[in-house]
């Protein structure tokens, strides 16, 4: 089962979404704003453990932050079916703000050779360099981590499959504020747009020891 992982690691990077203060913090706007943030909390040291883990490793690792505008954002204003932010009557990880900026345990794993994106839609790939950044670097399997896993995780997952990229969700380093929606995205990633591995197993393909 884990050939597969080993044949293509020269071709394969991380890509984590979202760790921010917005969505993964105690006083982060999601959390503020009413939203379970418990599953989103359970992935920050699995996500810790794998960039660490794909660092030894010699894996890229690309890290994206969401910005929002608020009102500045005239495209979203012009909605006349309200955004999701209007629905969930929530202001997050705005610019220029401390719930933009990066979880800290994030920021104390990050090396300068990390390529970190901004991205203002719920697709790491809509109107940013991404596509472009992992054809310079040759890549064509995504080991994808991140938040939230209904919303932008699998908004990624769909258009990276549809860049006919090869793509591995780590089960433990996801998570969103809707367990249901949440396991509804895992399931649809092992029916239709790649496959789940777990940290344990990536450790095992890896040939590294698991962390404890």
């Amino acid at each position: 089962m884990m050939q597969p992982l080993l044949n293509t690691l020269d071709h394969t990077a991380l890509l984590v979404i979202d760790m921010q203060n917005a969505y993964c913090h105690p006083q982060g706007g999601m959390a503020k704003g009413g939203k379970n943030i418990n599953l989103m909390r359970q992935s920050i040291q699995p996500i810790v453990e794998l960039i660490q883990l794909c660092r030894r490793q010699g894996i890229p690792i690309l890290l994206s932050q969401q910005e929002h505008w608020g009102n500045a954002d005239l495209t979203r204003r012009k909605h006349a079916i309200p955004s999701h932010l209007d629905r969930q009557k929530i202001s997050i990880a705005e610019r220029g703000t401390w719930d933009f900026e990066l979880l800290d345990e994030i920021k104390a794993v990050l090396q300068p050779e990390d390529n970190v994106f901004v991205k203002h839609r719920m697709s790491c790939f809509f109107d940013t360099n991404l596509a472009t950044r992992l054809r310079m670097l040759d890549v064509t399997q995504l080991i994808i981590g991140g938040v939230a896993t209904n919303v932008c995780v699998e908004s990624t997952i769909r258009d990276a499959y549809f860049r006919d990229f090869d793509i591995i969700v780590v089960p433990e380093c996801v998570g969103g504020p809707w367990p249901e929606l949440h396991a509804n995205t895992l399931k649809n990633v092992e029916m239709l747009f790649g496959r789940l591995v777990s940290l344990a197993d990536l450790y095992t393909a890896f040939g590294a020891r698991v962390m404890v």
